[in-house]
């Protein structure tokens, strides 16, 4: 059980917790949520609501101290563009993001469009997997995944990778913009599936980074009723008995990177997040 909020602030200085790496730096999904925390606090407008979020991640974010430094970089009417660094102990550009707000807007046919069903659908009776590690990153102990499709090292040739993400039945974290982008890169990449374990030579597994990261808020976390303006949402304790489904796909590639499209949805049908990663595989030539 983990309570990811609580490993994030909004102060100038960031501690990094230890316990949370992958590969020489801490998860991008713990990065991610550090991002929109800064990013959300002290709003000008209350009806601002993250819309987008890209981040480069330029260095591996190394347990303890981190200046966090947040900037307005365009302020209209009805929108609010956010910049979010993060920097190292030696002034090294670790981070660098911009989050994009909106508030609401009057309904019109082709912005209120409401997603296709989850292709593959949900599959509800996976079981909980416990991944060693190494080879699993550190972090992954701190999260519960019950896959269903895609498992790395498989050799597969269809790079898809499927399952169920969660906290724990005991976290008392609830959807909000933060834990979702963190989730959206919580599950390993597509690249790993397709690479043959048993196949691999004297160099053993290649390296895997997260170049680019991006990802837009499609749907509210709860679904409103009539007559009311929010469903009333499940406790954390049912939301993450079962946790979000998760959809990752990789879309095309080419000397040695490659697109990786992943999806973040609620049990009945939200998709809470839209996710498109690049991928570097492998050694430089």
């Amino acid at each position: 059980m983990v309570n990811l909020s609580q490993l994030w602030t909004t102060e100038r200085i960031w501690q990094v917790p230890p316990g949370w790496r992958q590969g020489r730096g801490a998860w991008g999904g713990l990065v991610a949520g550090q991002v929109v925390t800064a990013a959300t606090a002290d709003l000008p407008d209350p009806r601002l609501a993250p819309r987008s979020l890209w981040i480069a991640m330029l260095g591996p974010v190394l347990a303890g101290e981190v200046l966090c430094e947040v900037r307005d970089l365009r302020r209209g009417r009805a929108t609010l563009a956010r910049e979010v660094t993060l920097t190292g102990p030696d002034d090294d550009l670790l981070t660098r993001a911009v989050v994009v707000f909106g508030v609401p807007r009057a309904g019109t046919a082709v912005a209120d469009v409401a997603p296709g069903a989850p292709d593959p659908q949900p599959e509800p009776g996976a079981q909980r997997v416990e991944l060693p590690t190494p080879p699993a990153p550190e972090f992954a102990s701190q999260l519960v995944f019950s896959p269903v499709a895609g498992f790395p090292f498989s050799g597969a040739r269809n790079l898809l990778a499927t399952g169920w993400i969660s906290l724990g039945e005991e976290s008392t974290d609830t959807l909000t913009p933060a834990v979702i982008a963190a989730l959206a890169d919580a599950w390993w990449t597509v690249s790993i599936t397709g690479i043959d374990g048993a196949a691999l030579g004297p160099e053993g597994i290649p390296p895997v980074a997260t170049l680019d990261f991006s990802l837009s808020f499609p749907c509210p976390p709860a679904r409103p009723e009539p007559g009311a303006a929010v469903a009333a949402e499940p406790t954390s304790r049912e939301l993450w008995q079962r946790g979000l489904w998760h959809i990752g796909r990789g879309i095309a590639g080419q000397q040695g990177y490659l697109t990786e499209s992943r999806e973040l949805w609620t049990p009945d049908g939200r998709l809470l997040a839209l996710n498109s990663q690049v991928i570097a595989v492998g050694r430089a030539g």
